[in-house]
């Protein structure tokens, strides 16, 4: 087949704590009629996306509830990285350079993929749009009967998609028997599959860095190590570094609030890979644009800065800020909401479906609203602390992996009448 991703066991029993009964009393009649099917996510990579993230949870707590769900990763190659790019930037609104050359490549990958394809399964989902091919493909080698029902979940915001290469995806796309997006919004209005549905991100309550307890002796310890003082006010964004997520503009922000609520502290956390040029230079210029002020920490997720230390500087953070301006659902918002930090983020793409403005924080719309809602909320803790506690309600009931699971065995359901 392709290339299997071990991940780590994980029990549905241990979220009854944090769900309750009846949540995963429901799981466990969803799946039933899938007791035994085999059921498979297949995706570009097995880490370093959002992607990789959800399906380190999902994957096993389906396994958890008996469906023999499996993991496992596309196979491809070093002239593929030029093509995997540009579709992913051109269906995410950016502009590519499409040539014929990456559209031969991208029907060369899927046919590559195709001739590994030799296990049936009950269910497949296809994350990630570079592999959406792989449904044509296998068909033109008359092995469709190996996947009874196929779904792809696409992730992105598809409503700006550039033109060429939407029309080269879409015939595929229309070959599946469901399509997922992340919103309805990111949906396209042309798309003709059988059935669209939509499925919010989720996180994993039980991931290390959204872990629930953390000590106040850890909290101190891991601050102290970064220089941060913990008797001090303190706002942090925790985000990949690039022109979406404006750490720069952010650095600016935190100096206007600073002349209302002296001592504030900023942290900004940088999630990079050592293969992120772009993340490499944006890095650097927000240490250059924080200068030799102490109180502005530019940290990197390279060094030495895991999840535990990610979850510390979220929840000791008095207000967590997200800049982001781009298409995704910046799931990261509910992240830090699940810390009981109320959070204030740009109006933009899936930040409103995760924050109720004015009661577990705030929507704004330029640098004057981030600047008036981190102050009003760093010179009011009471009522900061008492938005933070809605904000974590929120998030239980809303974007916990587990109704993540709920949505995806309702869709189960429904597309194979009740049973696998």
């Amino acid at each position: 087949m392709f290339g299997r991703v071990p991940t780590s066991p994980k029990r549905v029993g241990e979220y009854r704590a944090i769900v309750g009964n009846e949540a995963i009393d429901e799981l466990e009649r969803l799946a039933r009629p899938f007791a035994g099917a085999r059921v498979l996510h297949l995706s570009v990579t097995a880490f370093g996306t959002g992607v990789a993230e959800m399906l380190n949870a999902v994957v096993p707590l389906m396994y958890d509830l008996g469906i023999h769900c499996e993991w496992q990763v596309v196979r491809g190659a070093e002239d593929f990285t030029a093509a995997n790019k540009a579709i992913y930037d051109a269906l995410g609104g950016k502009f590519a350079d499409w040539t014929a050359e990456m559209h031969e490549t991208w029907l060369r990958y899927n046919d590559l993929n195709a001739e590994f394809f030799d296990e049936h399964y009950d269910l497949i989902v296809v994350h990630d749009p570079q592999p959406v091919g792989l449904i044509s493909a296998v068909e033109r080698l008359g092995k469709r009967p190996l996947g009874k029902h196929w779904i792809w979940h696409s992730h992105l915001d598809l409503s700006e998609a550039q033109p060429d290469v939407w029309d080269m995806l879409r015939p595929s796309a229309e070959r599946y028997d469901a399509v997922v997006f992340d919103m309805a919004e990111y949906a396209r209005a042309d798309i003709r599959a059988p059935l669209v549905a939509v499925i919010h991100p989720a996180i994993d309550p039980l991931h290390p860095k959204n872990m629930i307890k953390v000590s106040d002796e850890t909290v101190r310890t891991v601050l102290g190590r970064f220089d941060v003082d913990p008797d001090r006010p303190l706002i942090s964004q925790v985000s990949p570094f690039d022109q979406r997520h404006d750490p720069l503009g952010l650095i600016d922000v935190y100096r206007q609030v600073r002349m209302e609520v002296p001592g504030l502290q900023l942290v900004l956390v940088a999630l990079m890979t050592t293969t992120d040029p772009q993340a490499r230079t944006y890095f650097e210029l927000a240490t250059e644009r924080a200068g030799d002020e102490k109180d502005i920490h530019v940290l990197s997720s390279l060094n030495d800065l895991g999840n535990l230390e990610v979850n510390v500087l979220q929840r000791a953070a008095q207000v967590v800020v997200q800049r982001y301006s781009g298409k995704g659902f910046a799931i990261m918002a509910s992240e830090a909401m699940w810390k009981e930090r109320p959070v204030v983020a740009a109006r933009v793409s899936g930040i409103p479906a995760q924050i109720v403005d004015g009661r577990t924080g705030y929507v704004v719309d330029d640098d004057k609203g981030f600047v008036e809602r981190i102050v009003h909320l760093l010179k009011n803790p009471g009522m900061a602390d008492e938005m933070g506690r809605r904000a974590k309600e929120h998030v239980r009931h809303n974007f916990l992996v587990t109704r993540q699971i709920k949505d995806y065995l309702t869709l189960f359901n429904g597309l194979t009448t009740g049973g696998a």
